[in-house]
């Protein structure tokens, strides 16, 4: 146990950052992504060959556990349908840029693979495009061109649809 306890005590903060931001900064449910995330990576510690680093493998590990508390929520999404409130509250620069910044999240949740994985890895664990290619089985220029043209076309659809102006 000793091996995983330090692993874990390594790389626990870089794995919740990560899910952190998946989950739109919700804290608590990142925290309990990052306790599932370690546990599949004990389970699955035998397993894991040294292909990628350490830190790669728990960021690929994180990313499953997150896709399958989305599912999951998804599924009870859709037996209990959330209402929204009647009224919002005035908008101030605080909930504009919350709200850009949620629809740059939703927008990016909704792109086809592999630019959805190559987004979510450069954005929310900082990962390089050499790493993220290792993942995905692609070049790490490819990795490169795919985040770039992705990241112009979200930024010209926020300005088109929504008015706002992400800056480089």
């Amino acid at each position: 146990m000793e091996p995983f306890e330090a692993l874990y005590n390594t790389y626990q903060q870089d794995v919740f950052r990560f899910l952190l931001r998946l989950t739109g900064y919700d804290s608590l449910c990142a925290e309990e992504l990052t306790q599932e995330t370690f546990y599949q990576a004990f389970l699955s510690f035998a397993r894991y060959r040294g292909d990628c680093a350490v830190r790669t493998w728990l960021f690929q590990i994180a990313k499953h556990v997150y896709g399958k508390h989305i599912r999951k929520e998804s599924r009870q999404r859709s037996i209990t349908e959330r209402q929204k409130p009647e009224t919002l509250p005035p908008p101030d620069e605080h909930f504009e840029n919350a709200e850009a910044v949620t629809l740059l999240h939703d927008m990016i949740a909704a792109l086809e693979e592999p630019a959805r994985s190559v987004m979510q890895y450069r954005l929310y664990s900082g990962i390089s495009y050499a790493e993220i290619a290792q993942l995905l089985g692609i070049k790490a220029n490819t990795a490169a061109v795919i985040y770039n043209r992705t990241t112009a076309n979200l930024r010209r659809q926020l300005k088109e649809r929504y008015g706002y102006e992400i800056q480089p």
